[in-house]
């Protein structure tokens, strides 16, 4: 298409406006060089270099987000959330020649475009577990491609529509807390930060959005009206679709499919297809000059006010009609790939004007004909205006601003702006139209007695007599005061007059401009809240300050004591163990939900079975409890009384002749007090109620303590006392013979010495004792174990996990695991906090000494579906313990060490005993199986009350026999353990499952599958052949050990 442009002005040509570039001081012709960008804040300005002070910006709509750091002009990053961002590594459809057809396999349930947005307002249809996840992942990639920073908690601004459904907020809001753990996420409206981004107060803006088209006042930062239609970009996208539609059925092609397909009502092109061509080539018509009402256009009012015009260099030649006559006579190819075959479109350029024009305008139909939700644009943008208070509207009128998506419509935002100018130069302001109002103009009759609201307000001048008085008596009144702020406010408005009531379009950087330049000016966003509180309340928790129950807030988040620095992985164990129970539970951490009246109903019960347990200490907590429980009846009793009390005198002081009525002595003598003597026992008990309420936290607090550190109860299988109870042998007793050089088992320490497999030397140079290299095929020995156990794991249907290695200390607390040594010390490595953290109660971190823990916390304050269970998860992790005191010949080498590595597993299961110990079995065949694979001579066993954690109600060990330790328990070592610990720890981690439509608490069972340094040890001793002096390696870890069958000593060349 070829357009002739008029020869442009002397003044107004380019090349007077820029300023030409000089090169240096030879003063020559200016080189050719790029267009200079935009610097990032994060090298213009040093506060953004400080990541603590970064907020992160985030604008979320129905089909893309935009993230960037706040002070910045424009988003670093602007995602789509179609079906592309689903794609994982390795998928590559995109390149298939069949996928272009794959729009027509969409999911069942979802219509045409359905997977190409995020969330819809009908919240019923959308699953928002998928939108949360898709929220994650934009937000994850953002940060690493685009921001360029990691994910650690930073405070996040939010703008949102406010009319976004409460669903899918708190969907939004749980991502950036539970996964982002962002301290503080700050609300903006939308509409707003716009106005904001106009550099004005005050503006009608206008959101030509996805899925409706909403128009909002916003008067002096506030919203005070909105209003909404479905004429918005999914309309147009379909009505350009049922133009290329009709295109298509003109093709000899596909006029026969076509045509079934529209009359069946199916889509004959793809989405992707059909919103490219409304994004590049459908535009807008024009109102022509003529029709236009001859009122001052924006650029011709006088300039000033709030916010400064956007100045456009305009060419200064008589206008011509913006529909060219050579143009309506072109025509534009469009090329389709979504049929079958490829087909190639020729549409009239004024044709690709028609579907903006029935979307937005819809010309052919009479105003009486639409609904309140399809007004056309320009009919809801008038109607919005009519119905606000005069003074906003002749504000707003003034400032109507632009955004969304479907803004960027050629010519679209000034045809509506100029049928907003006809209606208003039609209608005026009068609310009523139709005959009646004319008729009521034109009789003089009807309008007699009445007065004009445009003739003003009637001035009424007061008598000179009362006039005279008040300059009199003027002299003696008070002057107020001089008001700054009132002077500087006046002082401004009478340089820089407001303009208002004139219609007038304003330019706005958006949403996320004005986003951007409100957090960096630090203003306050619409709500702020907190990560703490949100935890703890959800979305159906406190919306006011005065609805927070700050008892309950303290009797639940206790203040956390001040942590003493301590040395990290340091090699004297007593620097960092601490009893759990010292371990101070955060606000951010689950709320326990102990059955404390099972202990106060059953304490002998509970009493005996710390005894069996060797919980000294705990087996007085449950008596303790009952006196606690006293305690706190006896005090509810006297609060009872004072609060009466409290309530009778409130009345009188009140309203005394509420009391009047009743005789008794008690009123009587309330009513023979004055009310001075009532004030000062309402203070009196106010003050006694306040430390009532207080003593009665404490005890609570205490109670809660006590009980969190009893143990669970033992199964009736579980055997009394010390002793375990054999129940079965896996594989053959080896017959071994002693070395013939020393007449002694060779211990698997001597064994990797002799082959150079372990370095214990070179360890505990670099970390201490209990710590070791493994080496050569040892180490190789480890991957092939651990590969080894998860692929038998797998294989039963457990579905693997990678957990973390540093845990919360009050989450291993809540799972129970306090391993101790003989000396009944704790042995927990705990990571060192400076003291800044401790002072601002940062929760305290330690190494995980079993994955059991990080498994078990991964479904903390979730609630599981009954479909779900039985969950089985293993993992393979690194574990660290300090085993403290356990120094001796018989913890040598590789038995008792600091870190190993262990496959563990983990399930949770309903609360029924059979399914439970089904999971269980499962576990202890999956253990026999992978210890009889690998040729050891093991034994399982059920071990006793003396035995168990405080987690378990029942326990088994598998102990393989060790040559060199013979002289201790027979040969007999620990290397695998599964445990049941019901719903200890559920309860705990607020971990519920809904099962039957009752929320519940589900069992937990783990195992360990295979712990390495033990196992090693014990194949190191089984496998060992004194005359070759080698070491065989089992079969069925051949495949992960290069096909070796033998380990054997290394010859030094």
């Amino acid at each position: 298409m070829s357009s002739s442009a008029a020869p442009s002005l002397a003044h107004r040509s380019i090349a007077n406006i820029r300023t030409e570039t000089g090169s240096g001081i030879s003063g020559g012709p200016a080189s050719p060089h790029t267009p200079s960008r935009n610097i990032s804040s994060t090298f213009g300005s040093p506060s953004s270099l400080r990541a603590e002070e970064d907020i992160i910006v985030i604008e979320l709509g129905s089909r893309f987000i935009k993230l960037g750091f706040a002070g910045e002009p424009a988003p670093k990053a602007v995602l789509s959330l179609g079906p592309e961002q689903l794609r994982r590594v390795g998928d590559f459809r995109t390149w298939d020649p069949d996928h272009k057809d794959d729009w027509r396999r969409r999911p069942t349930g979802k219509t045409w475009g359905d997977d190409h947005e995020l969330w819809q307002y009908d919240v019923r249809t959308v699953d928002l577990g998928l939108v949360e996840d898709k929220i994650d992942r934009a937000v994850r990639e953002a940060l690493n491609k685009f921001l360029l920073i990691d994910s650690r908690p930073r405070r996040t601004s939010l703008v949102l529509s406010s009319s976004i459904p409460l669903p899918l907020l708190s969907t939004t809001l749980d991502v950036f807390f539970h996964r982002f753990q962002a301290p503080i996420v700050s609300l903006m409206s939308s509409a707003v930060t716009s106005v904001v981004g106009a550099g004005t107060r005050s503006a009608l803006v206008v959101d030509l959005g996805w899925a409706e088209t909403s128009v909002t006042s916003v008067y002096e930062y506030r919203e005070i009206r909105t209003t909404r239609t479905t004429r918005a970009g999914k309309m147009l996208v379909n009505e350009t679709h049922n133009m290329l539609q009709d295109a298509l059925s003109t093709s000899s092609a596909h006029s026969q499919k076509t045509r079934r397909e529209r009359e069946q009502g199916r889509h004959s092109l793809s989405f992707v297809e059909c919103e490219e061509v409304a994004c590049r080539l459908v535009w807008c018509r024009q109102v022509k000059r003529g029709d236009l009402p001859s009122i001052r256009r924006p650029e011709q009012q006088q300039p000033g006010g709030e916010a400064l015009p956007t100045v456009e260099e305009q060419d200064e030649s008589p206008p011509t009609s913006p529909i060219e006559e050579e143009r309506s006579d072109s025509n534009v190819e469009v090329l389709i790939h979504s049929v079958e075959p490829a087909e190639n479109l020729t549409l009239p350029f004024q044709q690709l004007s028609e579907p903006c024009e029935s979307t937005y305008f819809a010309p052919h139909y009479s105003r009486s004909s639409f609904d309140d939700d399809e007004l056309p644009i320009h009919h809801l943008i008038y109607q919005h205006l009519v119905q606000l208070p005069i003074d906003a509207r002749a504000v707003c009128m003034s400032r109507i601003v632009f955004i969304g998506g479907c803004s960027r419509v050629i010519g679209l935002k000034r045809r509506i702006f100029d049928e907003l100018s006809k209606l208003v130069h039609e209608r005026g302001w009068d609310p009523v139209q139709g005959r009646a109002p004319k008729q009521y103009e034109n009789n003089a009759l009807l309008k007699r007695g009445s007065r004009r609201a445009t003739e003003g307000p009637t001035e009424i001048e007061p008598p000179a007599r009362e006039t005279e008085e008040r300059r009199v008596t003027g002299e003696d009144e008070p002057r107020s005061a001089a008001d700054v702020i009132e002077d500087s406010l006046r002082k401004r408005d009478s340089h820089h007059p407001k303009i208002q009531g004139t219609l007038r379009p304003l330019g706005s950087l958006g949403p996320w401009g004005g986003a951007s330049l409100a957090c960096q000016l630090k203003v306050m966003a619409m709500a702020n809240i907190d990560r703490e509180l949100w935890l703890q309340q959800g979305v159906n928790g406190a919306s006011r300050p005065s609805e927070v129950d700050v008892k309950a807030q303290q009797r639940q988040t206790p203040t956390p004591r001040i942590i003493s620095r301590v040395n990290c992985l340091a090699s004297h164990s007593l620097q960092h163990r601490r009893a759990f129970a010292d371990v101070k539970r955060p606000s951010t951490a689950p709320k326990p939900i102990i059955d404390i009246r099972h202990i106060r109903e059953n304490p002998e019960l509970h009493e005996q079975n710390c005894l069996e347990r060797n919980y000294v200490q705990q087996s007085k907590s449950p008596a303790r409890i009952n006196e606690i429980f006293a305690q706190w009846q006896a005090l509810q009793k006297d609060s009872r009384a004072v609060r009466e009390r409290s309530n009778l005198l409130r009345r009188q002081i009140a309203n005394p002749a509420s009391t009047s009525g009743d005789d008794n002595a008690e009123f009587n003598e309330i009513r023979s007090k004055t009310r001075d003597e009532l004030l000062d026992e309402a203070r009196v008990l106010k003050q006694k109620l306040a430390a009532v309420e207080q003593d009665e936290a404490k005890l609570v607090e205490e109670m809660e303590g006590l009980a969190l550190a009893i143990p669970n109860l033992t199964s009736d299988v579980t055997p009394v006392g010390d002793e375990p109870r054999l129940l079965s042998y896996i594989n053959e007793h080896p017959h071994e013979t002693p070395s013939a050089s020393d007449k002694v088992w060779r211990s698997h320490a001597h064994i990797g010495s002799e082959l150079g497999l372990l370095d214990f030397a070179g360890a505990g140079t670099v970390s201490g004792w209990g710590w070791y290299y493994l080496l050569d095929e040892a180490a190789q020995l480890e991957q092939a174990l651990v590969q080894y156990a998860l692929a038998v794991a797998t294989r039963h249907g457990w579905r693997q996990v990678a957990p973390p290695s540093v845990v919360y200390s009050h989450v291993a607390a809540a799972c129970g695991f306090q391993p101790r040594d003989q000396n009944g010390e704790q042995q927990i490595y705990s990571l060192a906090q400076s003291a800044a953290d401790a002072e601002r109660g940062k929760p305290e971190l330690s190494l995980a000494g079993t994955s059991e823990i990080p498994l078990a916390g991964m479904k903390a304050e979730t609630t599981l579906d009954a479909t779900e269970l039985p969950a089985k998860r293993v993992a393979v992790s690194r574990c660290y313990r300090a085993e403290a005191g356990a120094r001796g010949a018989s913890t040598k080498g590789l038995y008792r060490v600091h870190e190993f590595t262990k496959v563990e597993m983990f399930a949770w299961t309903a609360p029924d005993a059979d399914e439970t110990v089904d999971v269980f079995e499962e576990m202890l065949d999956i253990q026999t199986e992978i210890l009889g694979s690998l040729g050891l001579h093991c034994r399982v066993l059920e071990m006793p009350t003396a035995d168990l954690g405080a987690s378990a109600v029942r326990k088994c060990d598998i102990e393989a026999f060790f040559p060199s330790r013979q002289e201790q328990n027979d040969g007999w070592g620990e290397v695998t353990s599964a445990s049941i610990c019901t719903d200890y720890q559920t309860r705990r981690l607020a971990t519920r499952a809904k099962i039957d439509g009752k929320l519940t608490f589900p069992w937990t069972v783990n195992g360990t599958a295979l712990a390495v340094p033990r196992v090693l040890a014990a194949l190191l001793e089984a496998g060992w052949n004194e005359q070759e002096m080698s070491v065989s390696i089992p079969a069925c870890l051949q495949p992960w050990m290069e096909g070796k069958e033998k380990i054997v000593r290394k010859t030094i060349s």
